[in-house]
């Protein structure tokens, strides 16, 4: 299973994460919207502290954003040139990376909760891997009206390459923010559970999303448990169910509904009290 996270960003990033690490035994961490390494890093720790050192991480596509990392921002980037000819070297390595574990093993589950630049970039390498990976993506059309509407954030921070994975998938699933978003899966900042996380007697991977946790709510009232959503489908667990839909695909990477659009997998109901049963018990410590 490929996980494939702008770890570092929004909390439920490495929640995710640190529940993929404990249930999934064929893991690998695939960073997205990698900001000079930051996320790889952060990644590597966290499985490190988890005791999952046979992960393998590998630091995805550098958009060239230094905005979305939330836990340390304190480095000044690096000079224009060297900084564009060092992503272009980690691209190079990342695909060849994805391409040959593709290659090794079929099918794949990939949970696609960043920008979708990584899957985009193998795509456009070796475009028969679109037959071999199950993409359950985070973001998607609103349910319950039609007409102009928000873009994902994760697809407005790249909108080319969500609209090109988009339309060579082969019926992508989609979960939609009706879903992600519910207020059933808010974690706000004086939630017990968070404060149960800041205990001193807990482990130090509890330490460091209490402290991912308060570094949000300092930027955001709430957090959601949207990214653990999308982790559970893409294991097949069963809260979460998807219908096929018609959906266009717009040039900003907003989609809507459409008679004429790509068939598509939305997700259609979610369990969340079964969810988050399943969720709370991955991480009990």
């Amino acid at each position: 299973m490929i996980l494939d996270t702008d770890i570092g960003w929004h909390p439920a990033g490495l929640v995710a994460l640190v529940i993929a690490a404990r249930v999934a035994p064929n893991l690998v961490v695939v960073t997205a919207d990698e900001t000079r390494g930051r996320r790889a890093q952060l990644a590597r720790h966290i499985l490190e502290m988890l005791d999952r050192p046979d992960v393998r991480v590998i630091a995805g596509f550098d958009l060239g954003g230094e905005d979305r990392f939330l836990l340390d921002n304190d480095q000044p980037p690096p000079a224009f040139g060297e900084d564009f000819l060092e992503r272009i070297r980690g691209l190079d390595h990342m695909i060849a990376a994805i391409v040959e574990l593709c290659e090794s093993t079929r099918p794949i589950r990939w949970a696609g909760l960043g920008p979708m630049s990584n899957l985009t970039a193998v795509i456009s390498r070796l475009p028969e891997i679109t037959d071999q990976v199950m993409v359950t993506q985070l973001g998607g059309p609103p349910g319950g009206h039609r007409g102009k509407t928000p873009v994902p954030e994760n697809f407005r921070v790249d909108p080319t390459s969500a609209g090109l994975a988009l339309r060579a998938l082969h019926t992508p699933r989609l979960m939609l923010g009706d879903h992600t978003d519910s207020d059933t899966l808010r974690i706000p900042p004086n939630s017990p559970r968070l404060r149960a996380l800041e205990r001193p007697t807990t482990p130090p991977w509890t330490q460091l999303l209490a402290t991912h946790l308060r570094a949000w709510s300092a930027r955001e009232p709430i957090a959601w448990m949207r990214h653990t959503l999308v982790l559970s489908a893409a294991l097949g667990l069963p809260f979460v169910a998807f219908h096929t839909e018609r959906i266009e695909i717009h040039p900003n990477a907003r989609l809507s509904r459409a008679s004429h659009g790509r068939p598509m997998q939305v997700s259609s109901t979610v369990d969340h009290s079964a969810f988050l049963s399943w969720t709370y018990g991955a991480l009990r410590v």
